[in-house]
């Protein structure tokens, strides 16, 4: 009977508890703003592609340590003690006597040492040496360019979501437009100086414009959470961004220069060369596995006996050996295979290095060329979008006054809308351009610097 009133206490605390979590688990995440500099220092906090670019970089690290172990002597140590018992006959059996047997026990502990080293390998260890350090810088680069890549789909998403704020605020002035013109036809409809289809026409633009509303913010919510996922961060919690700084995105984008800066700084170029550069010593490496190598070695030894029954020599044994050798594969056709498939993959290699550099160069050049051509774009469309808001306004006073009739302000309010969201998409397309500019020349990275 006394054990009710803690049942029921342990259940109501029970029950607090979790009312408890799954208040903090519904509760909404505190709003964040990231800029667009913070944006990218997030995208390069190791995700899963650079963490694993970077543990490939620690293998050949390890690899290029096995190498240069070949520089250095092996020493080996060896014990093996052991006690022996023997039971054996020693005279045979005559006539007047049985055969006789001799029985010993003994202790024997030995032991010995070997030391080998290769004093001369004319190129061998050098070439392994060189391939695993060549290997390591290319893994580097390969992981600079998932940095690289990481930075740039950050920039990209974080782009459009500002596209996608900006797309929102223009429908919303088109929204408005089209309120303020359905007032006009039902005031005009009230006065009877027209007819209700004009209120019918106004209020059937005005709901097209909230559904495109809608659209917008559906469209915004997606491409944030993209965004947030690009940065690594969880795609429920809520992530506002901010307007770019003027000048962050302003850059010279000329395409001979894009081309130079693309050789000079991107990641795949530099890791095609270190490639060509491993196949070189792979190459060297064959090449001198046909050639000698001198060793030296030595030996040493000491043992003890010691007789605990029977008959025997007990003591102590000692034995020191040492020479220097040459071991040299006067015919091996392996050899020979394994160096022409090396100068092969050095041809690869090379072709390869060449290919790469036509496709920096050639990213390079069309983003430039992309970002003059958005550029062009946002100039007429800003000009368009300045005649057609004027176009709009006398349209309005001219409806508004009877001089016009509906159907004209139907034609200027479609293509004000249409020149605000022309202006949107080409300033979006010129921050997408300039940021692949920035990535093509290898740019990108010292943004975050």
């Amino acid at each position: 009977m006394t054990s009710r009133p803690y049942l029921r206490l342990a259940v109501l605390a029970l029950a607090l508890l979790v009312a408890a979590v799954a208040s903090a688990q519904d509760r909404p995440e505190e709003e964040r703003t990231v800029s667009f500099v913070e944006a990218l220092r997030l995208a390069v906090r190791q995700p899963p592609t650079v963490r694993a670019a970077l543990s490939r970089v620690a293998t050949a690290n390890a690899q290029i340590e096995q190498a240069r172990a070949a520089w250095l002597p092996t020493v080996g140590l060896s014990s093996s003690p052991s006690i022996s018992f023997s039971d054996r006959p020693f005279l045979p059996a005559t006539a007047t006597t049985p055969s006789q047997r001799v029985q010993g026990s003994s202790i024997n502990i030995d032991a010995s040492a070997s030391v080998r080293w290769n004093l001369y390998d004319f190129g061998r260890t050098s070439a392994n040496v060189r391939s695993a350090e060549r290997s390591r810088d290319a893994l580097r680069e390969d992981a600079r360019t998932a940095s690289l890549q990481a930075l740039s789909n950050a920039a990209t998403q974080y782009l459009t979501v500002l596209g996608d704020l900006e797309a929102i605020e223009t429908t919303r002035v088109t929204v408005t437009q089209r309120e303020a013109r359905l007032r006009i036809a039902q005031g005009r409809v009230e006065v009877g100086a027209t007819g209700p289809n004009d209120a019918v026409r106004a209020q059937v633009d005005l709901d097209a414009g909230r559904l495109d509303l809608t659209v917008a913010e559906a469209r915004l919510a997606s491409d944030r959470a993209a965004l947030t996922a690009a940065l690594g961060l969880d795609p429920i919690a809520p992530v506002q961004v901010a307007r770019l700084p003027d000048n962050l995105l302003n850059l010279e984008d000329d395409p001979a220069v894009a081309a130079r800066e693309a050789v000079l700084a991107r990641p795949e170029f530099a890791a095609a060369r270190y490639r060509v550069a491993q196949a070189e010593a792979q190459a060297d490496l064959a090449r001198a596995n046909r050639r000698p190598a001198i060793t030296a070695s030595a030996n040493a030894s000491v043992g003890f006996n010691e007789v605990l029954a029977g008959r025997g020599l007990g003591g102590i044994s000692e034995n020191v050996s040492g020479g220097v050798g040459l071991s040299w594969q006067l015919f091996d056709s392996s050899l020979a295979a394994a160096a022409t498939t090396a100068d092969t993959a050095v041809v690869t290699a090379r072709e390869n290095l060449l290919a790469q550099s036509l496709a920096v160069r050639t990213a390079a050049v069309q983003a430039a060329v992309n970002s003059r051509s958005a550029r062009a774009q946002v100039e007429q469309s800003e000009r368009l979008a300045v005649g057609t808001a004027a176009n709009l306004e006398l349209a309005t006073g001219r409806y508004q006054g009877g001089a016009a009739p509906l159907l004209e302000v139907v034609d200027a309010q479609a293509a004000d809308a249409s020149a605000r969201i022309s202006v949107v998409r080409a300033r979006l397309n010129l921050a997408l351009s300039r940021a692949q500019l920035l990535a093509a020349t290898g740019r990108l990275e010292r943004l975050i610097d």
